[in-house]
């Protein structure tokens, strides 16, 4: 196992290619968590916003979680690993979340 450095914390992985985990050692749970308690836990923390992907017999998957998602997203499976690293280098960028107002709020 190797360790990666995040700005949230380490992350640990049989390798990695620019910053991607692959095969890490514990991604986060693929059950449905409130968003906000995924959060507050610092394991979770670390695996917001960063892509990972995980080797299996169909072929290579790519995973992701959002913020404000419940549970990671397969991005897809691909047949090779050079495939996948170059889906998750293409991503696009998590949009930002909206700002409001207290006046926005007011019904």
């Amino acid at each position: 196992m190797i360790k990666i450095e995040t700005s949230e914390g380490a992350i640990f992985a049989q390798s990695e290619v620019r910053q991607i985990p692959i095969n890490p050692l514990r991604p986060p749970s693929m059950e449905h968590i409130d968003p906000i308690r995924r959060w507050q836990d610092d394991a979770e923390k670390v695996w917001a916003n960063q892509p990972w992907i995980v080797a299996s017999e169909d072929g290579y998957q790519v995973f992701c979680i959002r913020p404000t998602e419940t549970q990671p997203k397969l991005w897809g499976v691909f047949e090779t690993l050079r495939a996948a690293i170059w889906y998750v280098l293409d991503a696009p960028e998590p949009t930002a979340a909206t700002s409001w107002s207290d006046s926005d709020l007011n019904f």
